[in-house]
Order: C-alpha cells, then structure tokens, then sequence
C-alpha cells in the first residue's frame, strides 16, 4: 500500500525514522542516475561528517538514546528524604556534549579523469539547526564557489531554508519543500523547486557539463518516483501510525489537511 500523501509524506520526517529515508533516498538517486551517466559519469555515494551538539540530538535522529538516559536518570537519583524535611531535590538537564553525525551525499564524476561534475546533496536536520547548519552552509558556500554544480535537496518543512535571494516569490522560497539546481554557468542565480505538502515532487533535470546538453545528455531523476520506491521498500505503510498527529508538527491549517487526508485513506 502506498503513502496516503500525494507527495512528501510528513510522517517520515520523524526523527527516528530520517536517517533511514535519507540513506535510502541517496542510494535510490544513485542507482536511478547510474544508466544514465555510464559511460562518461558515474555517481559516487561519499559521507559527510556534522559535529552537533547532543542538545540536538530529538532533531537529528537519535531521539531513543536521549529519551532512555532521561528516564533512566529520573529513577535511579531519586534522593530518599524524609518527609517532614524540605529538601530540594535535583532534576535532570543534558549538557550540550559534541557527536559526530555522519550523513551520506552523491559526487557524480567524469569517469577518466575523476573530476566531480555534480554534487547531490539531501539536507538532514542536522543541516538546518545550530553547528550543523554552519557547518553545511561553509561547505555549500565552497561548493558554490566551485566548477561543480550542486543539487540541494529539502524535504524537511522545519527549520529555515538554506540562503537564497530573489527574484523568486518570497512564497516559493517559504513553501514547505524545496529543490535547488545551482549549474555553474547560471550562477549566481539557480533553478528553484518549490512545492508544498499538497503537492508532488518535482521531476529535475541534473545539470553537468554545458556541453553534454548539446550531445543529448540530461539526466532525470523523478523524486516522487524514488521517494514511493524508499517508503514500499522500508515498510512504513505497516509501521507509521498514522491516528496519531505527525512529528515534528504543523500550523493547524497543514494539520487538518493531513488529519483529513489520513481520514480518506481509513475510510476506503
């Protein structure tokens, strides 16, 4: 059974279950990329490394590690006071200690010589809140400063978008999702993909080198097509508990919406 979502499923964006949407995504991507870049290109899946502190640590996808060390705290200092004494009694905080997050991008490369051509990016929330956020943009602002065009892609309504400056309708810029195309002759303007939580993803065109349009070589990938393929192949229609209201939440207006839509889904 597929999404009850026409296009982004917002209850993937769970914290706990990011991680493996996004390793997912960036594999399908790379192999959906594969027949049409060989011989010349070929896409190369390589890691990142954020360093982000634990206080971030619901956002990022490891939500369960924090929620059992709090639960277990609460119960193990319990201090035993008397019941006449008043005694002030501790409470657990977390102190922001750095960890490693380790998230996963596609390099496509000109086969003969190695030189990277294109680079695929999908943002985790570790790219969008606090050290994380300033680590990617330093990498983004190399990128953009780079012979390779880049590919930026958004699927997480919380946290703001990456910088970007008009003409673009501020709109599009806040809409729920966005897909950036930055190819190096068009810089410093991009190719902007916005869309909404109503709406499907976009089919995108993956820029190389400018003389490669003229061959006949362009590149498609159909994000809606690979993000269906990573929700059948992960399960979620059987695991996703869709009576409770996603996380991370919505304006009440977006809220409806996806009650209704859950709603129809049920009632079929």
């Amino acid at each position: 059974m597929p999404s009850p979502f026409p296009g982004m499923d917002p209850y993937i964006e769970n914290a706990a279950l990011w991680p493996n949407v996004h390793g997912r995504l960036i594999v399908a991507i790379a192999n959906a990329l594969s027949p049409q870049l060989l011989p010349k290109y070929q896409p190369i899946i390589e890691e990142s490394v954020y360093r982000t502190a634990s206080v971030d640590s619901v956002m990022i996808g490891r939500p369960d590690v924090a929620i059992q060390k709090t639960e277990a705290l609460s119960v193990e200092y319990q201090p035993a006071v008397a019941l006449m004494s008043p005694v002030v009694s501790p409470v657990v905080v977390e102190l922001p200690i750095a960890t490693d997050i380790r998230q996963r991008f596609i390099e496509i490369r000109n086969v003969a010589n190695q030189e990277v051509v294109t680079v695929i990016e999908v943002l985790s929330p570790a790219n969008k809140k606090g050290d994380g956020r300033a680590q990617y943009q330093r990498k983004r602002d190399r990128l953009l400063e780079s012979q390779a065009n880049l590919i930026e892609v958004d699927l997480l309504h919380k946290g703001d978008a990456m910088p970007m400056i008009g003409p673009t309708n501020e709109a599009d810029i806040l809409s729920h999702y966005r897909i950036l195309v930055s190819p190096v002759e068009l810089r410093p303007q991009a190719l902007l993909y916005p869309f909404n939580l109503s709406q499907s993803l976009p089919q995108v065109a993956i820029p190389l080198r400018a003389d490669d349009r003229a061959k006949g070589l362009t590149p498609t990938v159909d994000f809606q097509d690979l993000l269906n393929q990573v929700y059948e192949v992960s399960g979620y229609q059987f695991s996703i508990d869709y009576s409770q209201p996603p996380q991370p939440g919505w304006e009440p207006a977006e809220s409806t919406w996806i009650k209704e839509t859950v709603n129809q889904m049920t009632s079929r």
